[in-house]
């Protein structure tokens, strides 16, 4: 009879611990289901974040394709402008060349003139 109390004082003792144990895992398993439920709250958080910054990187890229385009039509804005510039350039040596032309046919002109003068009063002093 002793026997069997031991046992069954072992057997309540072993269940004891057994429902200890069950005790434990569902205070184990409830502290998981919270921490699954920050983790998954904090994965929302960074999805939520990662799309906010994906729309801000799709805004970025949009201004900078702009951007890349209005550096673009001023490239060729000012490549223009060189060959305008250029043109230009070629027209003024043109006319410096024209006017050094005029200038010397002018002298040339103004010297004949004083020859033809200068003869002309010798013709008169000679009246």
């Amino acid at each position: 009879m002793e026997r069997v109390k031991n046992m069954t004082k072992k057997l309540m003792e072993e269940r004891q611990k057994a429902e200890d144990r069950i005790a434990d895992l569902e205070k184990d398993i409830e502290e998981m289901k919270l921490k699954l439920e920050e983790v998954e709250n904090e994965k929302t958080s960074l999805l939520n974040s990662c799309e906010e910054k994906e729309e801000e990187v799709e805004a970025i890229t949009a201004e900078n394709e702009e951007e890349m385009k209005r550096i673009s039509e001023l490239e060729l804005e000012i490549e223009n402008n060189i060959r305008v510039i250029d043109s230009n350039k070629n027209e003024l040596h043109n006319l410096e060349q024209e006017k050094k032309h005029k200038e010397e046919k002018h002298a040339e002109l103004e010297a004949k003139l004083k020859e033809f003068i200068d003869e002309c009063m010798e013709m008169s002093e000679a009246v």
